[in-house]
């Protein structure tokens, strides 16, 4: 389904519709959130930035977590890094008006975590879109863990995006078989998740289950 769309993905169109009651964003015709995804994201958003502080967030999209992010009055400072140039430009008028200080950047989070020293952060949320075929089943948060772990101060919390199966069944029970134990080997100290329940809209072609597991890590 995917080949390998980095190439094209930074420049490309930020297509945002009106399906039934959902907004829907999609990128090279790629379906990359929608707005029933709210009560996750928000919940998301709630993990990450329970220790309050400064908080990064890997992926704008439709900004729904961003603006739960910038509800939390512990938050100090808000990061954004978003690979879309339109979804970026979004991104950058949303943050002039935001409750919190906001630096948004432009680019893939490969190119940009570098500039980061150990310890920057004291709450991460992942949500990215999978851009090569290799990436489809864990959206890249796989290759992400130990950059989270290194970018998170010590008690610092990982809260990311993830599915995977048909039912929820198959997620929780390959998360606790082959997502946590990853977790651990990169130096994550506790694992925990808890289930948040959603409406998809009918014609979702990326999700069908009656609720997401939302994975959090403490360093």
């Amino acid at each position: 389904l995917f080949s390998d769309l980095r190439h094209a993905w930074e420049e490309a169109p930020a297509v945002v519709y009106r399906d039934g009651e959902s907004d829907v964003l999609t990128i090279l015709g790629q379906p990359v959130m929608e707005s029933w995804e709210r009560p996750y994201m928000s919940a998301m958003a709630e993990a990450a930035c329970s220790a309050g502080g400064r908080i990064l967030e890997v992926g704008f999209g439709l900004g729904i977590s961003a603006a739960a992010i910038d509800s939390f009055p512990d938050v100090v400072e808000h990061v954004i890094f978003e690979a879309n140039e339109q979804v970026c430009g979004q991104a950058g008028l949303w943050s002039d008006g935001a409750a919190r200080p906001t630096t948004v950047y432009q680019g893939f989070w490969q190119d940009l975590v570098d500039d980061f020293p150990a310890g920057s952060f004291d709450g991460i949320l992942f949500d990215c879109f999978p851009l090569t075929a290799a990436d489809y089943r864990d959206g890249e948060v796989v290759e992400f863990f130990p950059v989270a772990h290194r970018l998170l101060r010590s008690g610092g919390i990982f809260a990311f995006y993830f599915d995977c199966g048909s039912s929820w069944a198959e997620a929780e029970r390959g998360f606790l078989a082959d997502t946590l134990p990853m977790l651990e080997k990169v130096g994550f100290s506790s694992v925990r998740f808890s289930d948040v329940f959603v409406s998809p809209r009918k014609d979702c072609p990326y999700f069908w289950k009656d609720r997401f597991l939302l994975p959090v890590a403490t360093k």
